[in-house]
């Protein structure tokens, strides 16, 4: 049964879905608004990623020391204000400080989100599954942000668009404000010797170096499905389409983990699913025609959907995270380390695409799967619990 603080935790990969997706969907209206070219439009989203790289790791040891209500109303009062303030901006420099202030609101909602969750849902009992449900509403956002400012652009213009999805990020605020009381209270005595103690902890280390995989390649694949699709030529708008069936058998297979991942050990899941990517990557390489193209394609996402909340909640169950009270710290740890992959990993396929040729530049992809797969039997077969 949904409570009111699961529905705060919900609200929180909800907004960053909206938040991660928000950028790309709008970059097109953005520039000819600021009149910029594609690196200066390149160079805001730089700008945000580097803030979260940043914020994640001062937003996790500080939803341990202060709660999860004050982390949240932070959260979700910047992404409502700095989505304003880009729907507003009228020159580069605003924004750049709305994309800056963009990086640490979609991490407040990241941390509250997925540390929030494991801890109410299914009694706290099972994170790894907790992990998988939250992340669906991550992908309900990301998907249906680009979809309703494409539609509504041509008729509103850019300003009204994009400040009613400024708007439509109020209302998590009203609802942490309602459900404050409910949200659970930090561990008495929390300090950051506890956060700094976690830097040597292998559970960390292991499953920081595994999220760097999988975020070099769900942030990889992201950018690069469109140009492979089109390498089959395709039209744009069924390479387009194509992009939303990646997306959708993604959340499809996170839906899929949140109800049947009982009874099993969850951390065996993360290299079976990387062994099933580098096995969908590997038919898109070689793919003789279309059709099996799209079905690696389709494949690669399904595989991809349950390994960030499944890694998320192995990391917080070897821990015992939540119950020491050090859900942030850990999350947040854990997570700038993998974005690290999403800094460096695309940027190296896409010159090496740039060079040769697509199916080329994914047999990077490849190996960045088989990595991932040898690094998840690591955290399942090797790792103790260490809390």
């Amino acid at each position: 049964m949904f409570t009111g603080p699961s529905f705060v935790a919900f609200s929180g990969v909800f907004t960053l879905g909206v938040l991660f997706s928000i950028l790309g969907s709008v970059k097109l209206k953005l520039a000819e608004t600021l009149n910029i070219d594609d690196t200066k439009v390149g160079s805001l989203i730089s700008a945000m990623m580097f803030t979260c790289l940043i914020a994640v790791l001062i937003v996790g040891p500080l939803t341990d020391t202060v709660g999860y209500g004050m982390v949240a109303l932070i959260g979700f009062g910047l992404a409502c204000v700095s989505v304003l303030v880009l729907a507003s901006a009228r020159n580069y420099t605003t924004a750049l400080i709305a994309c800056l202030v963009l990086g640490i609101a979609a991490m407040c909602a990241n941390t509250i989100g997925n540390t929030l969750g494991p801890t109410v849902l299914f009694e706290g009992q099972n994170a790894p599954r907790a992990s998988n449900l939250l992340n669906v509403f991550f992908g309900i956002g990301a998907f249906i942000t680009p979809l309703i400012i494409a539609l509504l652009l041509s008729n509103m213009g850019y300003k009204k668009t994009v400040s009613l999805i400024g708007a439509i990020l109020f209302l998590p605020i009203i609802l942490v404000a309602l459900t404050m009381k409910q949200l659970p209270q930090p561990e008495a005595g929390f300090n950051v010797a506890k956060t700094l103690g976690l830097l040597s902890n292998p559970v960390v280390l292991v499953g920081g170096l595994a999220l760097f995989c999988y975020i070099a390649l769900e942030s990889s694949m992201a950018g690069f499905v469109s140009t492979y699709l089109k390498s089959h030529q395709f039209s744009d708008e069924k390479a387009t389409s194509f992009l939303s069936g990646f997306w959708i058998a993604l959340m499809v297979a996170r839906l899929i983990t949140a109800i049947f991942l009982t009874g099993l050990d969850p951390a065996v899941l993360v290299p079976v699913l990387a062994l099933i990517a580098a096995l969908a990557i590997g038919l898109m390489i070689i793919a003789p025609n279309p059709a099996t193209g799209v079905f690696g394609t389709l494949l690669a996402g399904f595989s991809f959907g349950p390994v960030f909340p499944t890694l998320v909640g192995v990391c917080f169950g070897k821990t015992d995270a939540i119950n020491q009270g050090t859900a942030g710290s850990v999350f947040g740890l854990i997570f700038a380390i993998g974005l690290f992959g999403g800094i460096f990993i695309p940027p190296i396929i896409g010159n090496y695409t740039a060079k040769t040729s697509i199916r080329q530049g994914l047999k990077i992809a490849l190996g960045v799967s088989v990595a991932l797969m040898i690094i998840g039997t690591v955290l399942w077969r090797f790792v103790p619990n260490v809390s």
